[in-house]
């Protein structure tokens, strides 16, 4: 299967249809959109998909269509407005003590620590590549940036 910048995917939930737009490759980690819009019927419109995303991350989008888990729906334009971000962020905990954040460069993969986050940094979508469990569990649960603190 080959991917084109702003396919569009669908992936059902116990809430409805959730999208996600994937917009690159870079080192075989699939990045997407996750998507704002929530739909009973699973279309989106080009206006829908024009919204700010949810989140972006690493996702095994050709896995996760041979697999049937999530759907093709069309290829949609990427919002003009959109610019792929450099950065990303993961928590760092050791022996379960959350000690702070690791601001990580997306395309040379070089680690910043952060003991707390500002503003900015709150905003930034979280680093590494998601299964589809985790991606529909934060999904039906409305997970989002700013409450992962």
């Amino acid at each position: 299967m080959k991917l084109n910048s702003g396919d569009t995917f669908r992936i059902k939930t116990k809430r409805g249809y959730f999208f996600l737009q994937y917009f690159e490759t870079t080192e075989a980690i699939e990045y997407v959109r996750v998507l704002a819009p929530v739909s009973r019927d699973g279309n989106i419109t080009q206006e829908e998909i024009d919204k700010k995303e949810r989140w972006i991350v690493g996702f095994p989008v050709k896995a996760a269509t041979h697999k049937k888990i999530i759907e093709r729906i069309g290829n949609f334009q990427i919002p003009k407005n959109f610019a792929i971000p450099q950065y990303a962020r993961s928590m760092h905990n050791i022996r379960g003590e959350h000690l702070g954040w690791h601001i990580v460069d997306r395309y040379s993969w070089h680690r910043q620590f952060k003991p707390v986050l500002n503003e900015e940094e709150l905003k930034l979508s979280p680093w590494g590549i998601w299964n589809a469990t985790l991606l529909i569990d934060r999904l039906e649960n409305d997970w989002s940036l700013p409450e992962w603190k």
